[in-house]
């Protein structure tokens, strides 16, 4: 009987494993996917209508996700960091969670959610489960799409 129960509880044990390596696989991020737009807003076809690499400061705008494989995730974090003159990431600004089908590979902001005081951003898509939850540092090496986004 012990037997059995421990043979049982070795063989759960290995599928539990299996199953989480799995699951981190199919997050693993390590090089960009896919693309970030900023958009006056979004189209039916998910096209970026308005599309620009430069905004004015404390206008809304939308974010375009597109990647080119299905994410595998079920919640992708948009994050806004400070660049420094460098290029580097300097202050950490906001994060927002958003729930995704793991095997969709688009999303897009609706409603002008987002705007920005004047200076230049990083804004990253990024695995939720890989964000910063301490320490915001920015600079990520492990994302699906990065621009810099200069806001005047």
């Amino acid at each position: 009987m012990f037997v059995r129960r421990s043979v049982r509880l070795l063989a759960l044990s290995a599928l539990t494993t299996m199953f989480l390596s799995v699951a981190v696989a199919a997050q693993k991020t390590a090089s960009p996917t896919g693309t970030v737009s900023v958009c006056k807003e979004i189209d039916d076809d998910w096209k970026c209508v308005g599309e620009s690499a430069e905004w004015a400061a404390n206008t809304n705008f939308n974010v375009l996700f597109v990647n080119s494989v299905p994410v595998g995730v079920d919640f992708i974090g948009i994050v806004f960091h400070k660049q420094g003159s460098d290029g580097k990431d300097v202050a950490f600004i906001n994060e927002y969670q958003q729930q995704m089908d793991p095997k969709y590979r688009k999303y897009a902001t609706v409603g002008d959610n987002f705007k920005l005081p004047a200076g230049t951003y990083s804004v990253y898509i990024i695995s939720w489960g890989k964000r910063e939850s301490l320490v915001h540092n920015g600079n990520f090496t492990e994302y699906f799409a990065k621009t810099t986004l200069k806001v005047k």
